[in-house]
């Protein structure tokens, strides 16, 4: 399947060619009522699709406890004023 226009029918009974053609480098627009909804393109290969690290790090970081940056100066009457 070369780059170009594909209903979401089409898409959903050949998503594994259109998988495969991806992978081969084509960029496919799938459609809904004639409209673009999505684009089926290749990967960015410099993203960095291991997220462990990155959970791990955030729960490091939430360990440690983060600042918040408040300051004070606002008690319960003030946040429920209007």
């Amino acid at each position: 399947m070369p780059d170009g226009l594909v209903s979401a029918a089409e898409a959903n009974r050949d998503f594994s060619k259109m998988l495969r053609d991806v992978e081969g480098g084509a960029r496919i627009t799938i459609t809904k009522d004639g409209k673009p909804v999505a684009v089926l393109s290749p990967a960015d290969p410099s993203m960095n699709l291991d997220r462990s690290s990155t959970h791990r790090r955030m729960m490091e970081l939430l360990a440690e406890g983060l600042p918040l940056g408040f300051r004070g100066g606002v008690d319960r009457d003030d946040v429920h004023s209007r």
